[in-house]
């Protein structure tokens, strides 16, 4: 017979490349989930549902990570080695899905009389992650640099559908059922976060204290700045060239910066998030719902630890 105490080794053996991968740190899911909290304001999700569909909405950004990690052979994840590295592919892969069974099962226990809706929802979350996923690791394995339009597709499936799923938990159990939201405002919220993340890989010495330095090149990785460098001088193929290679050597890491530095991509990439920035402020202005000072409070801490980030000088 199976005791409880078997049962609970079980689960703490199975939870383990998890647990591990929380060490590196909160990455941009804590703003994903400040936003999302921020949105209750006019909701009036109750505080118990709340919790259980944040806690849901963690524990499935937890296992992306590590599932991410094995897909683009990610040696060091925010300065920790990568949880398979430690633990194993085997071991981890069996986390992640056991892991999503156990939060699949929470998120029904709350969905009251929305279990369908959950469901559905759930469901559309992982093909979009997963197709995501796929798209990009096509582009690395073909060495072929994908166009703007392409990147924006990845990011739509990855990291914009974060923030809509949210939303839509938060919905199930709502007070204020008719609360509509305006996608356009997710939508640049996850092409922000995305952007902002590929642009201080790259350009800012701070976010390598971490991580590994510039560790996007470790992977191959065809992030905003580095389409903008191929894309607007495709007679040059040094960056494409390197990229290749996956260069771990510092030396090869600071002449890929200084490229994107003289090809005008970081230049590029700031006006980029800038207008992204308006645009969000504009796209909670139209809301008309009245004020929402939690909104305003996580925005405004983002875009002042943006304007602190984005000008730090240098990567030498």
């Amino acid at each position: 017979m199976t005791t409880i105490s078997k049962i609970d080794m079980d689960e703490e053996i199975l939870a383990r490349p998890i647990l591990h991968t929380l060490q590196s740190g909160p990455e941009n899911r804590n703003i994903v989930k400040q936003f999302v909290r921020s949105f209750n304001f006019w909701i009036k999700c109750p505080k118990d549902a709340r919790k259980t569909f944040i806690e849901v909405g963690d524990g499935f950004q937890d296992l992306f990570v590590v599932s991410d990690d094995i897909l683009d052979e990610t040696i060091l994840r925010r300065g920790i080695p990568a949880a398979h590295l430690v633990y194993g592919v085997p071991l981890s892969v069996r986390a992640t899905i056991y892991r999503g069974i156990l939060l699949f099962q929470n998120l029904l226990s709350y969905a009251d009389d929305n279990k369908d809706i959950a469901l559905d929802d759930l469901i559309r979350l992982g093909i979009h992650f997963f197709t995501g996923q796929g798209l990009e690791i096509h582009y690395r394995n073909i060495d072929k640099c994908p166009t703007f339009d392409d990147y924006n597709v990845i990011l739509h499936h990855k990291s914009v559908h974060a923030f809509i799923w949210g939303t839509q938990l938060l919905k199930l159990c709502a007070k204020n059922v008719k609360i509509e939201f305006n996608p356009d405002l997710c939508d640049k919220m996850g092409q922000f976060l995305q952007i902002y993340d590929d642009y201080i890989n790259l350009h800012n010495p701070k976010y390598a204290a971490v991580r590994v330095f510039c560790d996007d090149l470790d992977e191959g990785k065809f992030s905003y700045p580095i389409i903008h460098g191929i894309q607007s001088h495709p007679e040059d193929h040094r960056l494409l060239d390197l990229l290749k290679k996956r260069p771990l050597d510092i030396e090869s890491k600071k002449l890929f910066v200084d490229i994107l530095e003289s090809f005008g991509s970081f230049k590029y990439t700031r006006k980029v998030l800038e207008d992204l920035k308006d645009g969000i402020f504009a796209d909670v202005d139209k809301m008309n719902m009245g004020k929402n000072p939690y909104l305003e409070r996580v925005l405004q801490n983002i875009f002042d630890n943006f304007e602190t980030e984005i000008y730090y000088d240098g990567c030498d």
